[in-house]
């Protein structure tokens, strides 16, 4: 199969201009972000619609497909909520196909969204084993990070936005640090550009056992942050899918996170503890004895990092691009306009 992915700096400006091209090609939408995210207003949001709307039927008349892979059914912090549920049905009734990320993503999806389930394929999300690099040892990244080994480290990595819920997971791990003193919190990311986020870092700079770091994290220091920490945590209030949960097992991390989404199809692995979204108590009480199950004892701590590297292992990327090779491929030979079904696989 020759072809290759390729950035798009510009959602709406690509579909035009391909328009125009001797072979349009195959435009893959993953974030919708960057359509409407930045309309200053409503009036602004539906002028910004109807372009993009417009752009889409000029690359699809011109023999363009679209795919669409399918993270959530809305952006997370949605300014304009009814442009932003207009954009994702025009997508839905749109697109040539529809890649989920997981069966529940599709289910929740097919609750708000009119969507033809024989454009729907099921393809994980992988695993980032082998994707980054993992030589630096747990002591050597402790010693980076001014940690002693017999710390207990917390890490809480990615993007931080609001609805990860980093202003509650300090509340909740200075609540726990005061009963045990060898407790620290390393938090690392691009912060969102908000007041909100200015005065986490300044609640994080302010405490001498969280050590943050508020920028993008280099894909060579991710051994740093992981390899350092005992417990990964995600605070989220709300998710569908979490490349975070992901790529903490491919670290092999024992995982506190929500009960919610796709994480509910591994509540039931040895190394995966789940609370309450809704609630902060669940939170505190769920990492409480997980930190006592899988981090103060060694020996289930041991098994808890197997089990979490098996599960890494389980869904590597590799498998991944090839279902969705496989699934593109009748698009791009033009062999039958209506996509075939990839394979759909279990979760695990």
């Amino acid at each position: 199969m020759d072809a290759y992915p390729k950035a798009v700096a510009d959602v709406i400006e690509h579909p035009e201009n391909r328009a125009i091209a001797s072979v349009p090609g195959i435009l893959n939408i993953h974030w919708t972000t960057p359509i409407l995210q930045y309309a200053t207003g409503p009036f602004r949001a539906a002028i910004e619609l109807d372009r993009f709307s417009a752009a889409l039927h000029k690359f699809r008349t011109a023999g363009g497909r679209l795919v669409w892979t399918l993270h959530n059914v809305l952006p997370h912090e949605a300014r304009h909520v009814w442009a932003e549920t207009q954009l994702a049905q025009l997508l839905a009734d749109r697109a040539d196909a529809i890649h989920a990320l997981s069966e529940i993503t599709a289910r929740r999806a097919s609750e708000v969204l009119r969507l033809d389930p024989r454009r729907v394929v099921v393809i994980e999300h992988s695993s980032y084993v082998g994707q980054y690099p993992d030589w630096v040892s747990r002591d050597a990244a402790r010693a980076q990070l001014g940690l002693a080994p017999e710390d207990k480290v917390l890490v809480a990595l990615g993007g931080i936005r609001p609805y990860k819920g980093p202003g509650r997971l300090l509340d909740v791990f200075h609540e726990l640090a005061e009963e045990d003193p060898s407790l620290h919190l390393l938090v690392a990311g691009k912060p969102a550009a908000t007041r909100e986020t200015a005065g986490l870092q300044r609640r994080c700079e302010q405490s001498p056992r969280v050590l943050s770091e508020f920028s993008h994290v280099p894909d060579d220091q991710l051994q740093v942050w992981f390899g350092a920490a005992d417990l990964a945590v995600l605070p989220y209030s709300r998710i569908l899918n979490s490349g975070v949960f992901w790529l903490a097992q491919t670290f092999g991390l024992p995982i506190v996170g929500p009960r919610t989404g796709a994480l509910l199809d591994l509540a039931d692995e040895p190394h995966v503890r789940l609370f309450n979204p809704r609630d902060d108590r669940s939170l505190k009480e769920t990492l409480r004895s997980t930190i006592i199950e899988l981090v103060d004892d060694p020996q289930s701590a041991r098994a808890a990092h197997a089990s979490s590297l098996s599960a890494a292992r389980s869904r590597p990327p590799q498998r991944m691009a090839s279902d969705f090779a496989t699934f593109i491929e009748p698009m791009l030979t033009g062999q039958d306009r209506a996509p075939r079904r990839a394979p759909r696989r279990a979760a695990g």
